[in-house]
């Protein structure tokens, strides 16, 4: 594959903007980089540029985490995993499926990938998420309940979080 058939668009959200790094022929996710990352110089996800319907949609998915709602089962037939190991997929398939406001540690994620003694595996894998908030490896951490690390720095986890729990929260309250 040539760089030419990659795209790198952006959009905005709450936290500043976000991009997505993609084929559009068959439409494939390779990269999601988040709000305070650095990033390429990316065009915006606009009608002029337009982007493929599945960028649109998965953008829509991604900006409506940052209203508070629930992403669900992330997009897995438009996400590029073939360069994972079968560790690495399990432990992001483990990982995607902690509800919405929920938190794990990293031994759970062991544990759930068939791995129980593999927490710092976890770790790098997790470290090395291509997909974060459609695949919320923010929501691993510590099991002392210390936040632990993250791609997009622990400020930004810890904002996730936050995020999470206010619109859980308020929920609840209804």
């Amino acid at each position: 594959m040539t760089a030419a058939s990659f795209d790198l668009q952006s959009a905005n959200s709450p936290l500043g903007p976000f991009a997505v790094l993609f084929r559009a022929e068959p439409f494939c996710i390779f990269r999601i980089f988040l709000p305070g990352e650095s990033v390429p110089k990316a065009r915006p996800v606009d009608d002029r540029n337009d982007p493929p319907p599945a960028l649109r949609e998965v953008v829509r998915m991604i900006q409506a985490y940052f209203e508070g709602k629930p992403i669900g089962a992330p997009p897995w037939k438009w996400l590029h995993t073939q360069d994972l190991t079968g560790f690495e997929r399990a432990v992001l398939e483990a990982t995607a499926r902690i509800p919405y406001g929920g938190l794990r540690a990293y031994r759970d994620i062991a544990l759930a990938a068939g791995r129980p003694k593999a927490c710092r595996a976890v770790g790098n894998a997790l470290s090395k998420n291509p997909f974060p908030i459609l695949i919320p490896c923010h929501r691993v951490i510590l099991s002392s309940g210390k936040i632990g690390g993250f791609g997009g720095g622990t400020a930004l986890k810890k904002e996730l979080i936050a995020l999470e729990a206010r619109f859980v929260s308020s929920l609840n309250s209804h």
